[in-house]
């Protein structure tokens, strides 16, 4: 890993290609931990998706997860990360829009970067590959301000 998944800079990312009332279908996610605002690029061919999460200065974790100098924490990246890969698996691998995919492992988590708020976070998830009917392995990065800040390998297990 390492590399990112996609350049984020060749990439239209000023609008939601995925409806919002079908990213809703698709994540039972709500409130607080509702960590996708929209999916701004989604190539189902060479299985790529990136959402974003807008965070605002005054985010519900932002003043006690070190106070004075908020910083996003790494398991809301991974949550976030979890999410768009989600959102890929089942737009790419034929998994019912109504399953839950549940979290069932990480693999090779760096985190190599911090997010303050106010920040907009790009979660980016490709290359998804299912073993057997139930198990997927789902690379993950997120970025902000240009930077990676989070690679991962995720492990989807159908539920």
């Amino acid at each position: 890993m390492g590399q990112p998944l996609v350049d984020l800079d060749s990439l239209d990312l000023s609008r939601d290609v995925i409806p919002e009332a079908e990213l809703r279908e698709l994540l039972p996610h709500r409130g607080t931990f509702q960590l996708l605002d929209g999916i701004c690029h989604f190539d189902p061919e060479r299985k790529i998706a990136v959402g974003y999460k807008d965070w605002p200065a005054d985010a519900w974790w932002a003043t006690d997860h070190v106070p004075g100098k908020p910083l996003m924490p790494g398991v809301l990246m991974i949550e976030g990360a979890a999410q768009i890969a989600s959102v890929l698996i089942k737009k790419t691998a034929g998994w019912e829009i109504e399953s839950f995919i549940g979290l069932a492992g990480l693999n090779e988590v760096r985190f190599r970067g911090m997010i303050v708020p106010p920040a907009r976070v790009y979660f980016v998830s490709g290359n998804t590959k299912v073993s057997g009917r139930r198990l997927a392995r789902m690379p993950a990065q997120a970025f902000c301000n240009g930077q990676m800040t989070l690679e991962a390998e995720l492990l989807g297990m159908l539920l």
